[in-house]
């Protein structure tokens, strides 16, 4: 990666929190499967130019500016808690810039009035920690068993030391297994586990 878009990557991340401005009506959880791939089109021409993808916990603000006129006298307008959902969805996956939507904390999700008759969405999304993330480049997910994923880098000249880790993993998981078999609460067991979380 170019030192200017490393620069730039570090400069957002310190933010602590991303904002997307959509210029796009958000589509229902029932709407079309065509309706919904527009709008994640739309999100993903954004987030796949991220080269990186975040893999802490996060919240979310959606905010939809819609005409007062359109939201409630139009049948065809979305609720606010069904439109919630697909943009979840967009934001998240390889060409997102989350890895799962099991990322998200808390959510808020509202709609303004604006004497407009285009409709917008702003999605922000705030870090607990901007340490948490991973580079696109390279990253595989591994499967551990039992439905999990771990996010591993793979470099070229490194492939030696990624099965290393995963390796390392991997016992650490059937040592946490053990554990919780002898009694021990998830909680407490959890702490012989990597900082960088697995995922479903």
């Amino acid at each position: 990666m170019a030192h200017s878009e490393w620069d730039k990557n570090r400069e957002l991340l310190a933010q602590g929190h991303i904002t997307l401005c959509l210029p796009i009506e958000p589509v229902s959880l029932q709407a079309s499967r065509r309706r919904k791939e527009v709008l994640i089109s739309e999100i993903r021409k954004i987030t796949d130019n991220w080269n990186f993808l975040l893999v802490g916990d996060v919240q979310i603000d959606i905010e939809w500016l819609i005409h007062e006129q359109k939201r409630y006298e139009s049948d065809s307008s979305a609720d606010v808690d069904n439109i919630v959902k697909p943009i979840l969805d967009a934001i998240s996956g390889p060409k997102g810039i989350l890895v799962n939507d099991c990322q998200v904390q808390a959510i808020s999700c509202r709609w303004i009035d604006w004497d407009s008759e285009e409709q917008q969405i702003t999605v922000r999304i705030q870090m607990f920690s901007n340490d948490e993330w991973l580079l696109k480049q390279g990253l595989v997910f591994v499967h551990m068993g039992k439905g999990l994923c771990y996010p591993a880098i793979v470099e070229e000249t490194g492939q030696e030391y990624t099965l290393m880790i995963i390796e390392n993993l991997e016992q650490k998981l059937i040592i946490r297994e053990n554990i919780m078999a002898k009694g021990a609460s998830y909680y407490h067991a959890q702490q012989i586990m990597s900082v960088q979380r697995i995922f479903h």
